[in-house]
């Protein structure tokens, strides 16, 4: 008997479940390009085809014309992205399959100074005085003027209460 209900809570079980069934992957194209108030444009774009293969890029740009853009491909290879920027101090490099394409100025190297000392002449002799000061003290008289209290005018009295401590 206890197999027959294991059996038919299991069949229930199953059968109540639902199959998901998901749609192919539909074609689809975005993008957007904004300027705000400072002079910073963001922009992005994004396509996706029939074969869930997705193609975009986005990008800022700061009001001083220092720039990034991200180009990416995702497929069933993996995520693929190519940075190309003009940032300062970066460089030209490949680390962890992102391809980074840098176009900055490279500073100047720095340019070493030997300096001597420089001596430099009074143009005129001025003999400096020196003031001796003495110090200043300062005395005050310790006086502090009474308080007046005002005492109640009922007595104080205390009893021991003999009944009490037995």
């Amino acid at each position: 008997m206890f197999s027959k209900v294991l059996l038919c809570c299991f069949v229930v079980c199953v059968a109540s479940q639902q199959v998901e069934v998901q749609p192919p992957p539909q074609p689809y194209s975005f993008g957007f390009d904004s300027t705000n108030e400072n002079g910073t444009r963001i922009t992005q774009q994004e396509t996706g085809d029939e074969n869930n293969v997705k193609t975009g890029s986005y990008s800022y740009t700061d009001p001083f014309g220092i720039q990034r853009t991200v180009k990416y491909v995702a497929d069933a290879e993996g995520f693929h992205v190519t940075i190309e920027t003009n940032e300062p101090g970066t460089k030209s490099s490949n680390p962890a399959d992102a391809q980074i394409v840098s176009s900055s100025v490279e500073a100047p190297a720095p340019v070493e100074v030997n300096a001597s000392p420089v001596v430099v002449k009074a143009a005129q002799q001025v003999p400096v005085v020196h003031a001796i000061q003495t110090p200043v003290s300062y005395s005050t008289a310790q006086r502090v003027a009474p308080i007046p209290v005002a005492l109640s005018r009922a007595p104080l009295t205390y009893t021991l209460d003999k009944s009490k401590s037995s």
